[in-house]
């Protein structure tokens, strides 16, 4: 098993099921996070157990877009009517070969995405131009999986 190279938490996003059989992640295609923000709640009575379902919630991302992938996939699925798959990978480690290798633990959120922003930089540097793109989105999630190293946990919040 790989090794972690740092003690700072970094994320990567993939935009497929990496919980999938067979699911190979590739470097070329993550986008590395730069913010990742959700709330989700449950109703609890007075003595902690809980009732009713889960509330329905949104997951908020930022990714930086490089030159190898590009944000056109943000957009066509915001405009179709199916849940699709969004992977987070924490602390990532890929092999020589660009292949994930390892990571603590991921989450797999499923969902719609309901907004799309992008916002684009370029900043003069020594040998050029450095640019970059950032795009914002919102998913509203209707299922969730985080894979640890030792277990699986699942909330649904929504059928489909």
């Amino acid at each position: 098993m790989a090794r972690l190279v740092s003690n700072q938490l970094k994320a990567v996003l993939v935009m497929e099921d990496i919980s999938e059989q067979g699911v190979s992640v590739w470097h070329g295609n993550c986008f590395t996070v730069q913010h990742f923000s959700y709330e989700c709640s449950r109703g609890r009575d007075h003595g902690g157990i809980p009732y009713g379902a889960t509330l329905p919630f949104f997951l908020d991302f930022t990714v930086r877009v490089s030159s190898g992938n590009n944000g056109k996939l943000f957009f066509k699925r915001m405009g179709l009517d199916e849940t699709f798959p969004y992977s987070f990978l924490f602390n990532a480690v890929f092999g020589a070969n660009g292949r994930l290798s390892d990571s603590e633990d991921a989450m797999v959120a499923m969902g719609y995405l309901t907004e799309v922003e992008e916002r684009y930089a370029a900043v003069s540097v020594d040998d050029g131009t450095d640019e970059q793109m950032l795009i914002h989105a919102r998913l509203l999630v209707s299922k969730l999986t985080y894979m640890g190293r030792d277990k699986t946990l699942n909330l649904t919040i929504t059928k489909d």
